[in-house]
């Protein structure tokens, strides 16, 4: 089973939303844009584990979930890189042997 590849945006979204803070406030209590945490929670793009930390403190939630979420949802961005380029490869491959 392939695992969601936005897992660990949606679960700081949960967290963020539970404790009552909206994207503008949380993005100016750590130093950064509203549209960074957006990429977060909406494309899945993995903060830094400093900045991880920094979320898991403000958000009083477990560190150690949130870099467990952040390792499982890099290793889905991998897969889903590796699983495109091979039905790319394999397409040009299909298309050179006609």
């Amino acid at each position: 089973m392939a695992l969601c590849p936005v897992m660990l945006g949606i679960a700081v979204r949960g967290i963020r939303e539970k404790r009552g803070f909206s994207v503008r406030q949380f993005a100016a209590m750590l130093g950064k844009t509203p549209g960074y945490i957006s990429r977060i929670e909406v494309r899945g793009e993995i903060p830094s584990p400093e900045l991880l930390l920094r979320i898991a403190e403000l958000l009083e939630a477990d560190p150690n979930d949130l870099l467990r979420l952040a390792k499982e949802s890099q290793l889905a961005n991998a897969e889903k890189e590796i699983n495109d380029r091979h039905a790319t490869a394999l397409t040009l491959f299909r298309k050179q042997r006609r």
